[in-house]
């Protein structure tokens, strides 16, 4: 069986997952079907959580470019 390519977009991977999610909650699936997802829902769950990191960082970075003074100390006074 050939894999599935990962989707990019956080949007995408996070209505996937929560598809592959909603399908195990409703359906008895066979083991090998059962495993497919849960596979499939770790991969997506990764995805997410690597968008969320790299989203975080990003603020980070933000809140520090606009938290340092505008004012800078003039030591020579």
């Amino acid at each position: 069986a050939e894999q599935q390519e990962l989707p990019e977009q956080f949007e995408e991977a996070m209505k996937e997952l929560q598809g592959i999610v909603q399908s195990m909650e409703n359906q008895i699936l066979s083991l090998d079907d059962a495993l497919k997802a849960y596979e499939r829902g770790m991969l997506l769950s990764r995805v997410c959580q690597q968008k969320l990191d790299d989203a975080q960082l990003q603020v980070q970075v933000l809140q520090d470019n606009l938290l340092k003074p505008l004012v800078q100390d003039n030591e020579g006074n």
